[in-house]
């Protein structure tokens, strides 16, 4: 395990993955381990135990702990089909970044599945179809639509959650499973639908980033948020958190999240609100007690660049905030915003996975073919989801998605991953665990993003790296 006291740049190497608080693990957990592949080195078999080869023949993959369905993997398991999983992926828009490591690491995942059933007797293959949707709802619908008239019945993404759900109906009516690395809406927290998500929502996110405010010493706080499901949730949820710790809710200020995904919006409404609502209440609270909180994509690039151009920038003293929805991409602390956003200080919080070795392993493999990449959290969950895809069509005996929406709490509540136990609310999100804390600090003259802290969820308590943080 990573101390939290390690300085890490994430430019030089992948982000660490900090500890979560102690679990207790079912031994079945135990049993069931999900490993980063044979591809990545990561060990010889998905599952620990199997019972002998004379019980079950040439087929050792159906006999796992956790695959009841024996008759109906096997089954699927002998049929030599190539089965397709469909991702949608943001490649040209605000969440490209993200979007570009999940379809990188999805290669690995394919290669490392497909070896995983071939070791174990089983000629079934996946493959996966990526579609770029570019942030845009209607042609994530097409794309939903067109894999689901070719057979698809899993698909990894997509990875906001406005377009989440502006797809969900389609899903629920044509039983295609969605399963999201990184949609946290908590509007999205429905349960027996036919979206799952292996990150927690933001009633979670909420949480922390209140808790941060009042850590850097914030008693008042202005919000900047794109106005759809995402940016209203997580604003909402970390206005009524800080305010339940003492603190103020200056404004809550929206923007159209269309035009920032098209790079149209010129945020002079946006910035002209901010400035007037922080010289109004700085002589109340201070310059460094007023927190400016940004629930924003890859445009946090833009905004903080047209800020810059204004007499009071920065305003607040203390750091500016952010979210999941900015944290480590490359995109805002490169270019002309990254000496902006280390000027600032930029603080952002980022799913917390559980480290193993399993993950180490997926670090070196990832790093080693994309050199000019890293994986963060929902890199990895990406990697997870495919694992969660493609296991659940063995315990569903087919590739029907009615059977794998129906197996998919169970399936994953036995199956440790890179990420670490992969348990699901009955809403389908992820059991929260805790969130990293992100900073962009400039090095040797390079802004670059460094793991800073970490928020405990059960104890809401805020630990600072060495050395990094807090800033």
């Amino acid at each position: 395990m990573m101390r939290r006291s390690e300085f890490l740049e994430l430019q030089s190497q992948p982000p660490p993955v900090a500890p979560a608080r102690a679990k207790t693990v079912s031994l079945l957990i135990a049993i069931v381990m999900l490993i980063a592949g044979l591809g990545v080195g990561a060990g010889a078999t998905y599952f620990a135990t199997r019972p002998a080869p004379a019980t079950i023949g040439q087929n050792t993959i159906c006999s796992s702990p956790f695959i009841t369905n024996y008759s109906g993997c096997a089954s699927i398991c002998s049929s030599g089909k190539t089965l397709t999983i469909g991702m949608l992926l943001d490649l040209s828009s605000q969440l490209s970044d993200q979007g570009t490591r999940a379809k990188s690491v999805s290669v690995l995942a394919i290669n490392d599945i497909n070896s995983f059933l071939l070791s174990g007797g089983c000629n079934l293959k996946f493959t996966t179809a990526i579609d770029d949707y570019g942030l845009v709802d209607q042609t994530a619908l097409t794309d939903l639509q067109n894999f689901e008239a070719s057979g698809v019945a899993v698909v990894v993404g997509p990875l906001n959650s406005g377009t989440a759900q502006a797809i969900l109906t389609s899903a629920n009516t044509n039983h295609v499973v969605l399963i999201s690395p990184s949609s946290t809406s908590p509007a999205l927290a429905i349960s027996n639908d036919y979206l799952f998500r292996t990150v927690p929502n933001d009633a979670a996110q909420g949480l922390a980033d209140g808790r941060i405010f009042v850590d850097r010493g914030a008693t008042a706080a202005i919000i900047i948020h794109r106005d759809d499901t995402y940016g209203d949730g997580l604003a909402s949820a970390t206005s009524a958190r800080f305010q339940a710790l003492g603190g103020a809710t200056i404004d809550s200020i929206p923007y159209d999240h269309n035009a920032a995904d098209s790079g149209t919006l010129d945020w002079t409404t946006t910035l002209n609100t901010l400035n007037t609502d922080f010289n109004s209440n700085v002589g109340t609270y201070g310059a460094g007690h007023i927190a400016i909180y940004c629930v924003c994509f890859q445009e946090y690039g833009a905004m903080i660049i047209k800020a810059s151009s204004y007499s009071g920038f920065p305003w607040s003293t203390i750091p500016w905030f952010g979210t999941d929805g900015e944290a480590t991409l490359t995109k805002i602390s490169s270019g002309s915003s990254g000496p902006l956003a280390s000027q600032v200080k930029t603080v952002s919080t980022l799913f917390s996975s559980v480290n193993n070795s399993k993950t180490l392993n997926l670090y070196s493999a990832f790093t080693s073919k994309y050199t000019n990449l890293i994986c963060d959290s929902y890199c990895l969950g990406s990697y997870d989801d495919l694992w969660l895809g493609a296991v659940s069509t063995l315990q569903a005996g087919g590739y029907n998605g009615t059977a794998i929406q129906a197996n998919m709490l169970t399936v994953a509540a036995n199956m440790y991953g890179v990420t670490g136990p992969l348990t699901l609310q009955p809403s389908g999100d992820r059991l929260p665990t805790g969130y990293q804390i992100w900073s962009i600090v400039t090095k040797s003259g390079t802004p670059t993003w460094v793991l800073a802290g970490n928020w405990d969820d059960a104890t809401d308590a805020v630990t600072w790296t060495s050395g990094s943080g807090p800033p």
